[in-house]
């Protein structure tokens, strides 16, 4: 008499798969270029003999070099005019600090603005607005990489100005600097339109937040937080993250359409690495599988393991379905086709084939009094054959060879085997179906 199979064990493969496509969708966003772009800036204001003709406001062009020199390009608006020759002479000999990109100092135009209060007085300076006002201490603690001291200042500040966008903008860099993607999307959401320098900084905050929610099953707050990452970077790595959330709500019709789109970009882009494009495949299996499109989840788990032989995971996630459907079956008491399903399991998930082989090989044994042994010790043959070590495995292996005719002696010689395999890897469950299968075949434990 065969032992029985528990549904819930066939259920733990599945269950076990599941969980995989997160750490894809999250391990791809942490490709998004990242860059926070600073003006040039005004040093120290140079002087001038040339005496001030009256009141004015005179606005000067300057050409500021990575090294930081500054040339005069002319002036750009001007109130008084009389003014203009001591602005151009005030701009040549001031000092600047280069625009950057990250740490890459930039070549930019910085437009001096200069104020004249009186005929022969002095000059103000009227730019660098954000430099001169409360801010300032923020984004200079931001441009040397003090991000903690930026990002803290900054609550204080916003908590007072909650209406005040280049505060918003400001913590959301400093947030996303830290990898706070959640603060920095929600400062990034405060703060409306976000300028050209920052969005790829936002896009990757985005990004981050809605993995972040993913795994908190936040789903609602991953789909909206992935939108906005779609919405400023459209590309392979911010659809892989809607789709992969989309289909973690139950939304697999649109998880389908926003991985395929991922799919695609990714296959188009000559750059792209092909274990990435595999990551991509993964997700958009398993919202095949999930819709139940079990042929497409195929072929995209093939190109998968093709593109990087190292990633099983879509493999496992059709072998799911095929363990499900197993599942159901046997509930149905057609064990032959679930048998069909656990080898069709283990055709597309070698890592976990010497298990389903190996309950295949027992489901067999429900089909009829003595069972089909002809199919069965196929499957039990193949499982031994790929795990020879394994309890599971030598338990099948056992029990068919015990039930064949003159056979039980040595099948019990292969159960024992089994039992101490079982007892070493701390497998009770396992250790007393085997054991009750030996004392059944008369032996004795």
């Amino acid at each position: 008499m065969a032992p029985t199979l528990s549904l819930s064990a066939l259920a733990r493969i599945g269950t076990a798969i599941g969980a995989l496509a997160l750490a894809s969708s999250a391990a791809a966003s942490a490709d998004v270029a990242v860059n926070y772009y600073t003006p040039p800036k005004l040093k120290t204001q140079g002087k001038s003999t040339i005496p001030v003709a009256g009141a004015g406001t005179v606005i000067v062009k300057v050409l500021v070099a990575k090294s930081g020199a500054g040339t005069v390009q002319g002036v750009v608006r001007s109130t008084n005019h009389g003014d203009d020759a001591t602005a151009l002479d005030i701009a040549k000999n001031s000092t600047y600090r280069a625009a950057t990109r990250g740490t890459a100092p930039q070549v930019a135009f910085y437009d001096f603005t200069l104020k004249f209060t009186t005929k022969g007085g002095g000059a103000n300076t009227v730019g660098d607005a954000a430099e001169a006002g409360a801010l300032a201490q923020y984004e200079r603690q931001i441009r040397v990489g003090n991000y903690t001291g930026a990002q803290a200042g900054l609550k204080t500040y916003i908590a007072e100005h909650p209406t005040d966008a280049k505060a918003q903008i400001d913590f959301g860099v400093a947030s996303a600097f830290l990898n706070d993607a959640t603060a920095a999307a929600a400062a990034f959401d405060k703060a409306g339109d976000i300028p050209e320098n920052y969005k790829a900084l936002a896009a990757k905050a985005y990004n981050d937040a809605a993995s972040e929610h993913i795994k908190a099953k936040e789903y609602p707050a991953a789909i909206a937080a992935a939108k906005r990452a779609v919405a400023i970077a459209p590309g392979p790595f911010t659809y892989n993250t809607l789709g992969t959330a989309e289909d973690a709500s139950g939304a697999h019709t649109d998880a389908i359409t926003d991985l395929e789109k991922a799919r695609s970009l990714a296959a188009a882009d000559a750059t792209f690495k092909p274990a990435s494009r595999a990551t991509i495949d993964v997700n958009l299996t398993s919202a095949y599988v999930a819709a139940g499109k079990i042929d497409d989840a195929k072929t995209i788990a093939a190109e998968s393991a093709k593109l990087d032989p190292s990633q099983m995971n879509a493999g496992l996630f059709v072998a799911g379905y095929y363990t499900k459907s197993a599942s159901d079956l046997a509930q149905a008491n057609k064990f032959p086709e679930a048998a069909t399903m656990l080898e069709a399991a283990a055709a597309v998930a070698p890592s976990q084939a010497a298990t389903l082989y190996s309950r295949a090989a027992l489901m067999y044994f429900r089909v009829a009094k003595n069972g089909d042994v002809g199919r069965a010790q196929i499957d039990a043959d193949k499982a031994i054959a790929l795990a020879p070590n394994d309890a599971l495995a030598n338990f099948a292996a056992g029990f068919v060879l015990a039930n064949q005719p003159g056979k039980t002696k040595d099948g019990l010689v292969i159960l024992n085997r089994a039992d101490e395999l079982a007892k070493k890897g701390n497998d009770p469950a396992l250790t007393a179906n085997i054991e009750d299968t030996i004392k059944r075949l008369g032996g004795s434990k």
